[in-house]
């Protein structure tokens, strides 16, 4: 005769976890098909998270991409006097560095930090927007190629096709009001940085177009 199925002690238990399981998990897809909340044990908010190629369509969907493009544009096109509408009275400007700056000093020394700069292009490549009381936050990473004063080996290409002598990679967060007076609606209320400068200081060092010292200040 053959053995026939042997039942073991632990089998009811397992059948029993297995039925559990499962009726949870139907009831758990029920709940979000008909549109009951599901609560993490924390607050979270809804957000735009993207990955992008430059400033594509894919990372313009949102509108504080639209702004920042819109002022990309005039920013990197060196356009000092048109950047002005872009920023409350009250901006928030902090460097790499972690100084920081206030109002007229924020927009002033903002233009400055890249005056050195023969030509700049900021390229987007990911970007989480999140919706604030009154507009939008965006904690974002992007390239900053650079060409400087006088002749140098272009070797950086960016997703136009064009050539640039350093390229340094960064992080930013922005926060942007809505203001009817401001373009396309809203204002640019802070502006952090978190970027390594290493790549194109090293190049001006080289070139002679900053001394040693102005490191050491």
């Amino acid at each position: 005769m053959g053995r026939g199925i042997q039942v073991t002690s632990r089998q009811p238990a397992l059948l029993l976890h297995f039925i559990f399981n499962y009726f949870a998990i139907k009831v758990l897809a029920t709940a979000t098909r008909n549109g009951f909340p599901i609560k993490m044990s924390f607050p979270t908010q809804p957000a735009f998270v993207v990955t992008a190629k430059g400033w594509d369509e894919n990372m313009l969907r949102h509108p504080i991409m639209q702004f920042l493009h819109s002022h990309e544009q005039v920013f990197d096109g060196k356009k000092r006097d048109e950047c002005r509408p872009y920023y409350c009275d009250d901006l928030v400007y902090q460097k790499s560095s972690g100084q920081v700056f206030h109002g007229e000093d924020a927009i002033r020394q903002s233009h400055d930090d890249y005056a050195m700069f023969a030509a700049h292009f900021h390229e987007p490549a990911f970007g989480i927007a999140t919706e604030t009381e009154n507009g939008y936050q965006l904690a974002g990473f992007a390239k900053m190629y650079v060409n400087l004063p006088g002749d140098g080996e272009r070797k950086y290409e960016d997703l136009q096709g064009r050539k640039w002598e350093c390229v340094a990679e960064g992080g930013f967060l922005f926060e942007v009001v809505k203001d009817a007076t401001g373009v396309l609606g809203m204002k640019c209320k802070s502006w952090k940085v978190f970027a390594d400068p290493t790549p194109i200081l090293s190049v001006a060092l080289k070139k002679g177009i900053i001394p040693v010292e102005a490191l050491m200040g």
